[in-house]
């Protein structure tokens, strides 16, 4: 059993639906969370902890969401053999503003933990490098259709 192309989009579609799921469950389980105090490997939390959470957690997943649905389309558009057209231009396009806007959240978040400074800069790095991945894919498009319309 080789490993192909096609399984790794398929193990990334499945990744990409899992951790969509993961983050519903997480979503639905969280103010259950806050119910009581709690062990996190061995640190204690504190409910009203989890609690301050709850905005920032519930914030950041509208721009998560729309990445994924992005991602997931681009997988599927990937999977088709439609690699550079101009549907998948836009898919970065759209996946690089929820980093940037992923980013914005966080940083708005950032007086509940440091940590989400930090994930903020991380979150604005990948809008970054996806921005650039869009204006390759653009250029490749470009490069494409020209070549289409030549005889």
């Amino acid at each position: 059993m080789a490993w192909s192309t096609d399984r790794s989009v398929v193990l990334s579609q499945v990744a990409t639906r899992v951790i969509m799921a993961l983050g519903v469950a997480l979503g639905i389980a969280l103010p259950f969370l806050c119910a009581g105090d709690f062990f996190v490997g061995r640190a204690f939390v504190h409910a009203q902890n989890i609690l301050l959470l709850l905005p920032a957690y519930y914030a950041f997943c509208a721009p998560t969401y729309v990445a994924l649905v992005a991602l997931d389309r681009l997988l599927a558009a990937v999977k088709r053999d439609e690699v550079f057209t101009h549907g998948n231009v836009r898919r970065l396009r759209i996946i690089s503003w929820a980093c940037f806007a992923a980013a914005l959240v966080l940083t708005i978040s950032a007086f509940v933990s440091l940590t989400f400074f930090a994930l903020a800069v991380i979150a604005a790095f990948f809008g970054v490098v996806l921005r650039a991945m869009k204006n390759l894919f653009a250029a490749a498009v470009e490069l494409q259709d020209e070549n289409d319309y030549t005889i």
